[in-house]
């Protein structure tokens, strides 16, 4: 469910699948493609990328409009400009939750500050930034409304650290950065976070720290949570290998054909990377898996570059198009599986 970055270009893509094709027996993902629709951009819209849905037919990301990075929701197939919070310069969706809610980020460029926000039916919500920390960015959401930050000082010496803000109103939970929980990556609906942890990944609640297990002498990290399965990438002689883990406890299993898995849905659907290891980069396009079986993810019509950063509680899928194998960025894609 999120990322961060700083610029004033970004990326788009969506996608969206219907729950009685999910039906279909296992095999009907390799036969049966998820094929792709290019959504409209606002009036003065460029580049983006999609990076949350609702799971019911709306998908909120990060455009450039008239210069300035704003966050944009497809509704019904049409773009609605979201804005900027007044005093800001840009605004960064990170990821949003079924209820619509939007996480993300509010950038000032000339002042550097940066604060996280939800962003709902009755506009924007900035967080404080914790005391001792100078500016803190959005992360991810979770069904009930608990939000996940990263808090860090300036200059390169500088503290970091976790955020969790819980719905209930309670104080903000703050996570100093320690190897085992370097780097936050996702919120769970319990409030479990999938923190970096070295060469493999944690799981953190209420203070407690699990770790997700690679085979020995192999790096194995987990990209995104949802009910307790995790999916993300291991290294086999320095190629990538997209894996899920079903459980805490469970050894992951590798999904086929993929590199990297970037996002999983609450019924399992993962969307994710095929490995490109001889290209420029070291992923290539977007391919989908329902649970290990792996499906079909269809160009546009135009593009050569394309990637599905969300998977969606309604079976669709959410990413970008472009025709540079570098781009992170480009124009919305909806993609859905259809018979």
């Amino acid at each position: 469910m999120k990322r961060k970055f700083w610029g004033r270009v970004v990326a788009p893509v969506v996608a969206a699948l219907s729950v009685a094709a999910l039906a279909q027996p296992a095999d009907a993902a390799i036969r049966i493609g998820w094929r792709p629709t290019v959504l409209p951009l606002p009036s003065g819209g460029g580049t983006g990328v999609l990076t949350g849905s609702d799971g019911k037919g709306e998908y909120t990301g990060t455009f450039d409009v008239n210069g300035v990075q704003t966050v944009v929701s497809w509704r019904n197939g049409q773009p609605v400009v979201r804005g900027v919070p007044s005093g800001y310069e840009a605004a960064l969706a990170a990821d949003e939750n079924p209820s619509g809610v939007v996480a993300g980020t509010a950038h000032d460029y000339d002042t550097f500050v940066s604060r996280a926000f939800t962003l709902d039916a009755t506009g924007f919500h900035l967080r404080d930034v914790p005391a001792g920390y100078d500016y803190v960015y959005g992360v991810a959401i979770n069904a009930r409304g608990d939000l996940l930050g990263r808090a860090t000082q300036f200059g390169s010496d500088g503290a970091e650290a976790t955020v969790l803000w819980r719905a209930d109103g309670s104080a903000p939970v703050l996570i100093p950065k320690t190897p085992d929980t370097y780097y936050a990556r996702d919120l769970d609906e319990d409030g479990t976070i999938l923190f970096d942890s070295g060469n493999r990944s944690g799981l953190w609640k209420d203070g407690v720290l699990r770790y997700l297990s690679p085979e020995p002498s192999l790096q194995a990290w987990g990209h995104a949570i949802r009910n307790g399965v995790v999916v993300g990438t291991a290294i086999r002689g320095g190629v990538e290998q997209a894996v899920r883990w079903s459980s805490a406890t469970s050894p992951w299993v590798a999904l086929p054909g993929g590199g990297r898995a970037l996002s999983v849905n609450k019924a399992g659907l993962t969307a994710g990377l095929v490995p490109n290891p001889s290209g420029p980069v070291i992923v290539g396009n977007a391919i989908v898996w329902r649970t290990t079986t792996p499906g079909e993810v269809r160009a546009p019509s135009g593009y050569s570059k394309f990637e599905a950063r969300v998977a969606a509680d309604d079976g669709s899928l959410a990413g970008f198009a472009a025709n540079s194998a570098g781009d992170s960025y480009g124009v919305p894609v909806v993609w859905r599986l259809t018979p």
